[in-house]
């Protein structure tokens, strides 16, 4: 896979984020947009009208520029001052500069969005950051959450990037290619036991977006297609469902 389109050193970089939802390779894109649409979809469905929100890790503002065209209350929080001053225009958006694993005192909402970006903090942060999420929502309130799955068939490809002639082979295939920068992967039973204690219960939880690398860089929109079907038998499967990239849940504030 060319890793370059989510490398570390760009994470910074809002347009070249906001560049993946456009990606040249039918399965890259597919990757994004799948989740992208997930998130969408329950942010419509679990959002009262005219409901607030609190975003903790707004990266490129895809997430905010939709909540504040649905008409939500939304608090955007980041550590990262381009990515808030990045959607400090938008119609009902409190934009913050806050580090999300510290204390918020935020007021409480009605939900919570945290969509790739765990796996950007520090391990010993991870729970803390749910638990200030938890805080931040009103009782009953719903945290939409997404993380890569630590076992994931991309994430063993990008560790295996460490190894110097496989970089080489890789960036000779792909013209450039880096390391996900993702620190804090975690796998659904490792998640869950932070969510937990956290204060959250579960009410949904699903798994997408599969890759291969050579069907998914050379096989085109027939190599998503094939992917994408493999993906629906294997994401029940002991084992082998921890190969799909992205856990997606919606919790409820217990």
């Amino acid at each position: 896979m060319n890793m370059a389109h989510i490398a570390a050193p760009l994470q910074a970089d809002i347009a070249f984020q906001a560049n993946l939802y456009e990606d040249s390779n039918p399965t890259r894109r597919g990757l994004h947009l799948s989740r992208r649409e997930w998130v969408e979809t329950a942010l419509v469905l679990n959002l009262p009208p005219q409901g607030s929100v609190i975003e903790g890790g707004i990266g490129c503002g895809i997430f905010t520029r939709f909540l504040s065209s649905i008409g939500a209350r939304t608090t955007a929080v980041d550590i990262n001052p381009a990515f808030v001053m990045g959607v400090q225009d938008l119609n009902g958006v409190t934009p913050v500069i806050a580090d999300a694993t510290a204390d918020l005192d935020m007021g409480l909402h009605d939900l919570a969005l945290c969509s790739e970006v765990l796996e950007h903090v520090p391990p010993e942060r991870s729970a803390a950051m749910l638990k200030n999420l938890h805080s931040a929502l009103k009782p009953g309130g719903l945290l939409i959450l997404t993380t890569p799955q630590r076992f994931a068939s991309v994430e063993l490809m990008a560790r295996l990037l460490k190894f110097p002639p496989v970089l080489a082979v890789a960036r000779r295939l792909y013209g450039t290619a880096d390391e996900l920068g993702h620190i804090n992967l975690l796998t659904a039973g490792q998640l869950e036991v932070q969510l937990r204690h956290a204060g959250f219960a579960i009410e949904s939880h699903t798994r997408f977006g599969f890759y291969l690398p050579f069907i998914a860089e050379f096989g085109g929109q027939a190599g998503w297609r094939t992917l994408r079907a493999i993906e629906r038998v294997i994401r029940h499967m002991p084992l082998l469902k921890g190969l799909i990239w992205t856990q997606a849940y919606v919790l409820r504030k217990m």
